[in-house]
């Protein structure tokens, strides 16, 4: 990945992606988009004790850091719906590949 003045902190040093990452929901949001497009009333049920505040927050932060794509409907009611980008997807793989090296619960390994 090639950077250059105009690339997101996180994308160039450790500890920008660690202020993205370390965000609260930031994790479990780039993990539901990871199965597909999700709208936002959707995205509030799955991610159980998420307020709406809080994922909007989110998902402006992550769309803002280009990880997250929004798509709004002009239909009534509108609608929107958030995938992950092509950096969000790849970042995504890192994450899954992160979360095989925690042992699960009872593993005697």
């Amino acid at each position: 990945m090639e950077t250059g003045p105009e690339t997101p902190e996180w994308q160039r040093t450790w500890h920008g992606l660690w202020d993205i990452l370390s965000c609260k929901w930031t994790f479990h949001i780039i993990r539901l988009l990871s199965t597909g497009e999700h709208g936002f009333n959707e995205m509030e049920r799955k991610l159980a004790g998420i307020t709406s505040t809080m994922l909007s927050r989110r998902l402006k932060q992550l769309e803002s850091e280009g990880i997250v794509s929004r798509e709004v409907e002009h239909t009534a009611p509108p609608s929107t719906s958030y995938r992950l980008t092509e950096t969000g997807a790849d970042l995504s793989r890192i994450l899954r590949q992160i979360e095989e090296l925690n042992p699960t619960e009872g593993d005697e390994s």
